[in-house]
């Protein structure tokens, strides 16, 4: 386009050649305009396409969000025992196994499918490296994880369930009854 642009500028520019007469510029000019209307044609159906795979992406958010949370539930095993370390590396490589392995699988949602398979991947690779007495830990974590992200499981009610009825800050706490049996 840009060639013929600057091609069609000169020829009108050139002040010893009649326009009218300038057989070559017309065909320069057509040339462009057929050009034009492909480029425009093109790009069209690139936006097309683009939104898309903007669609078809954003479908499948969900599943990367829950694919991240149980990657940070494999990494907050760190915390009961060091040894339990599982690399970013590993885990994509996990992922994209889920993924190659669910395509076997026909169903109407692909991010469930996705999800299912990778969650039991997850947590059968994951044993691998597990003591015993931690495998049942890891799956509460996961379905826990799964559901605050999803929303299912309010989150005070579960740090009320993981810490209990302790009260950080006194200020807010209801005053003693005035009962004289009850002591501070």
């Amino acid at each position: 386009m840009l060639k013929l642009e600057d091609s069609i500028l000169q020829r009108l520019n050139d002040p010893n050649v009649n326009l009218l007469d300038d057989e070559e510029l017309v065909v320069q000019l057509a040339l462009s305009k057929e050009t034009s209307d492909r480029v425009k044609t093109e790009l069209e159906s690139a936006e097309a396409n683009m939104k898309r795979i903007d669609d078809i992406r954003e479908g499948f958010r969900s599943c990367g969000k829950r694919a991240a949370v149980l990657f940070f539930c494999l990494n907050d095993l760190a915390m009961i025992n060091p040894m339990y370390q599982f690399s970013l590396d590993w885990y994509k490589d996990l992922f994209n196994k889920s993924i190659n392995d669910s395509k076997e699988i026909q169903s109407q949602d692909r991010n469930e499918t996705i999800l299912k398979v990778h969650k039991l991947n997850v947590y059968n690779q994951a044993c691998r490296s597990l003591f015993e007495r931690h495998k049942l830990l890891l799956a509460l974590q996961m379905f826990v994880k799964l559901q605050l992200a999803d929303g299912k499981i309010n989150p005070r009610e579960y740090d009320f369930f993981l810490r209990g009825g302790t009260v950080m800050d006194q200020k807010g706490r209801a005053p003693k009854p005035p009962q004289d049996w009850l002591t501070d």
